[in-house]
């Protein structure tokens, strides 16, 4: 795995996000939707740089929404490892605004955490378990 790969995946995931406009991953939306206008914000954002840097950033781009490659999946990791970590230290944050129970968060990002930073979802895991033991 190549850290600095996958920072640059992540800086670009975000930027590509704000773009476009990003919704709250405990959110219900049109997953097909968001897909499309980030791809749209992607081409318009790396159309603007130079042919040889638009054309390295795509890619890294889409490596990361593939999810398939050590750093993408390293990556997505972390990109899932935030949001929970945000609603813990803020008592619930977006959980409590989205009605969101223990088996939702789980799913929605304990697996891709899990699969790619299995480590930290140990680290992760009891402490979300604790938050809905509370609620």
């Amino acid at each position: 795995m190549q850290i600095d790969r996958v920072i640059q995946m992540l800086l670009l995931h975000d930027l590509v996000e704000i773009d476009a406009g990003d919704a709250p991953i405990f959110d219900n939306h049109d997953v097909a939707a968001l897909e499309a206008a980030e791809a749209q914000a992607a081409d318009r954002l790396f159309a603007l740089l130079p042919p040889d840097q638009a054309q390295a950033f795509r890619a890294l781009w889409d490596e990361f929404e593939a999810n398939e490659s050590p750093d993408a999946i390293f990556a997505k990791s972390l990109d899932r490892f935030q949001p929970p970590v945000m609603n813990l230290a803020s008592g619930g944050g977006s959980w409590t605004d989205y009605n969101v129970d223990e088996d939702q968060v789980r799913t929605r990002v304990g697996t891709k955490i899990n699969h790619g930073a299995p480590g930290l979802w140990s680290w992760l895991s009891p402490r979300i378990a604790a938050f809905f033991a509370k609620s």
